[in-house]
Parts: structure tokens; sequence; C-alpha cells
């Protein structure tokens, strides 16, 4: 028996922890490149997926060879492609712009899930996305700077978004149409995901991985790896597997703008921390609190 708004509990849930883990990568302090880290993370998560399900005896799950490729290649766009953009961005153009231009992925969720999975959205849900996404932008944008548009930046968040958009879609068209579990689909598509970087990271950075030097760049802070693997433990295993779960339950739009207000956690966060948080923070705070609340009508 499903929980009411189970699903979205989950997306909040795995909203949270995603803030969480960031906060941790952060304490981090290492200097490591974007794409090595992105690696690690897969490997280890996807060790700690594997452990788990030997652990719960979680039974191979009995798809079809389409419905493998189709959860697998949810992996490759939404992670592989999509986490490599949205860190290219970051380089280029800063978290707040690319956070921004990252907004559309939830209203570009809602159009790819009424194309190609019939996924109908009511009115309030639409509303609920307005106001959340809203909310959201009010908060990342404070205190842009002034500068002229960095097209490859901006054509790099763009990209993230439609492969965070597309990843989602094609992970939920499995989910509603097989009995395989959110642990399994998550160990599916971060499995994939991994051995794709695994593959390519030799030959767009050769000697990265077998370079000393940057791993010991990940421990250049105080207990750096062992933060890094608990912000892995939290943000790739646990994320992604409530992550999976939420698109069980709940349509894949509702699911990523839940998602989506990991932001607004992470302000949170800050303000325990002792940082200071605006007025206009609050504000757009209150405006997501409200889009979210409409979910759960």
């Amino acid at each position: 028996m499903t929980l009411p708004f189970a699903g979205e509990v989950a997306a909040l849930a795995a909203a949270f922890i995603w803030s969480v883990a960031t906060f941790l990568y952060t304490r981090t302090g290492n200097r490591a490149p974007a794409v090595f880290l992105n690696l690690v993370k897969g490997a280890v998560a996807v060790a700690m997926l594997t452990a788990t399900i030997l652990t719960l005896g979680d039974a191979a799950p009995d798809l079809t060879t389409a419905q493998w490729l189709w959860l697998a290649g949810s992996g490759v766009v939404g992670i592989s492609i999509g986490d490599s953009a949205y860190f290219s961005a970051i380089k280029r153009i800063g978290p707040s712009q690319t956070l921004l231009i990252e907004s559309l992925a939830p209203p570009l969720t809602g159009v790819l899930g009424m194309l190609f999975l019939g996924e109908a959205i009511g009115l309030t849900a639409w509303l609920g996305i307005f106001l959340t996404m809203s909310g959201i932008l009010w908060v990342v944008t404070e205190h842009r700077p002034r500068q002229r548009p960095n097209l490859p930046g901006l054509a790099f968040a763009s990209l993230a978004a439609l492969c965070q958009a597309l990843g989602m879609v094609l992970s939920r068209q499995v989910m509603v149409t097989s009995e395989i579990t959110p642990l399994w689909a998550a160990l599916v598509r971060l499995g994939a995901a991994s051995l794709v970087l695994w593959a390519v990271l030799p030959v767009i950075r050769p000697g990265l991985v077998l370079n000393r030097e940057t791993w010991r760049a990940v421990g250049t802070a105080r207990h750096g790896w062992a933060l890094f693997v608990l912000a892995v433990f939290l943000g790739t295993f646990l994320g992604i597997w409530l992550q999976q779960a939420s698109l069980k339950m709940t349509s894949a739009a509702v699911a990523q703008t839940l998602i989506s207000v990991s932001p607004l956690f992470a302000l949170g966060l800050a303000r325990l921390g002792g940082h200071p948080v605006s007025r206009r923070s609050v504000v757009g705070a209150l405006v997501t609190l409200c889009g979210v609340a409409l979910f759960f009508r």
C-alpha cells in the first residue's frame, strides 16, 4: 500500500539530502577536476547500491531489452551528459546563472511527459510549478553580477536542463511500465553513466585517473576523503534512490519540480551555519513553499 503523497515526500527528501551533500562537497576543499569527481562519486555510489541490493536480497527486475536500454539511456543522458554540462556551465557562468537556466527543467519535463508519456498535468499542478520556480528564481538571481552573455556557458546550462528533463522522462517511462524497484533503477542509471564516463575520460583527459596529484587534491582539506564519501552516500546513493522512488509514485514534472527546491534547503543550512539570509531570500522561500503546498492538495 502506497502512502498518500509518498512520491512528493520522496522528492523533497532527495532535494534536502542533495543540499546537505552540496554543503559537504564544499567543505572538502578539493581542487580536483569536476569530471574526475563525477567519475569517482559514481563508482563509489554504484558499489554502495550493489552492496545494498545484495544485503536486502532485492531480486533483479524482469525487464525487456528495450526497458533496460531506456533506463540505461536515462542515466547516460541525465547523469553523464547532464552533470558534465552542469559542471561546465558553473565553470563559465557561475552557479547563479546556471541555476537560473536550469529552472527550465521542470516545465520541460512537464511538456516531455505529456508528449511521450501522456501524463496530463492539471491546472493546480502547473500553478504549483510556476510558483515554485518563481520563488527559486527570485532567490538565485539575487546579486547576479552584470556581465556580457557567455554563450558557451548558457548553451551548457540549457543542455543540462534539457538532459535533466529527458533523463527524468526516460526513467519514469520504465518505472511505470515495470515492477522494477527504485534501488535497481538507481543502480542501472548510475552504472550506465559511470561506464560511459570510464570509457570517455581516458580519451578526453588522458592519464587523469592515474595521476596521484589528482587523487591527493580531494584530501587537501581536513578529513577531505571522509567528507567526500559521506557526500556521495547522501547525495548520490540516497539521493538518486529517493529520486527514483519519487518517479515511481508521482509524475515526472512534479518530481523534477520538488527536487529543484534543493537551493532553498541549502539556504536554510547556510542560515543555521550562521550566514545571513536576506529578505529577498525569505520571500522567495515563502513563495516556493506556497507552490510546493499546491502539490499536496
